[in-house]
């Protein structure tokens, strides 16, 4: 991918010296906002600490660790979800950013000739209300792989039948590194394509969608390059895609058909 519209990388502010590592079988597995480390120093039994850096040392007891600081206002918008790090222990999915951990995502985007399906995000979602999306995007909960996400998502946020999900493409992969409202968010984003006919119109079955809108690719990208309307997940996600789309088209021999 080519280097970010100016606008959208500076959405994509990652400064390490202002964290501190969590660490967790001697990897580094988060980024914890000062006051939170501090705070983690409490649980003498669960965490280890020094000045400049906070070790996990029982996950197993992790969890009411977790309810505490929710309860003290640490950790914004409880989920009822969980998410696996390191492949070693399962987290409340709302933690996942004040802690800085690692996590993955399934994204797709919704294709119709020249035009993208973009979602809005209902007014009530715990991070970025109101904003626009791709057609189809969730985290990876604990238990669940990339295909049963991809399938799962595509049915609860667009009504997409699981046979029709399965049919999308895999794309490439966004990674994420930056300073959110909530700490730092750290993920992979698996992107997926998804062909739909003309006649097709996303419907919303959860309720974390208000609406959905076709768009011709040229306003994506000036979306992406001009507004911040796109969450910064979308936007990478769509500008994943036209990349890939731009090496297709280049790499067409002369006189094919071509989509613009």
């Amino acid at each position: 991918m080519k280097a970010l519209p100016p606008r959208l990388a500076g959405r994509c502010v990652f400064r390490p010296e202002r964290y501190v590592p969590l660490i967790f079988r001697r990897s580094r597995i988060g980024w914890l906002r000062p006051e939170l480390a501090a705070r983690l120093g409490a649980w003498r039994d669960v965490f280890s600490s020094t000045a400049d850096r906070v070790a996990l040392v029982d996950p197993e007891r992790l969890a009411p660790v977790v309810e505490a600081l929710a309860g003290e206002g640490f950790i914004p918008g409880w989920r009822n979800e969980r998410y696996t790090i390191a492949g070693a222990f399962d987290i409340e999915r709302a933690a996942a950013r004040p802690f800085g951990l690692a996590t993955e995502a399934v994204h797709v985007n919704g294709i119709c000739g020249g035009r993208m399906w973009l979602a809005r995000r209902s007014a009530t979602k715990a991070t970025d209300p109101g904003m626009l999306d791709n057609m189809v995007g969730g985290g990876i909960a604990a238990g669940l792989s990339v295909e049963s996400t991809l399938v799962k998502e595509s049915w609860e946020e667009a009504g997409i039948d699981p046979a029709v999900a399965r049919r999308a493409t895999r794309g490439g992969r966004v990674e994420l590194l930056r300073e959110v409202a909530e700490g730092v968010q750290c993920e992979v984003i698996h992107v997926y394509d998804l062909e739909v006919s003309s006649d097709f119109t996303p419907q919303n079955q959860d309720g974390e969608v208000m609406e959905f809108r076709s768009v011709a690719f040229d306003e994506v990208r000036r979306l992406v390059e001009e507004t911040d309307e796109l969450t910064v997940d979308a936007a990478l996600v769509a500008l994943e895609y036209f990349s890939r789309r731009s090496a297709r088209l280049a790499s067409a021999p002369a006189g094919a058909g071509r989509v613009t």
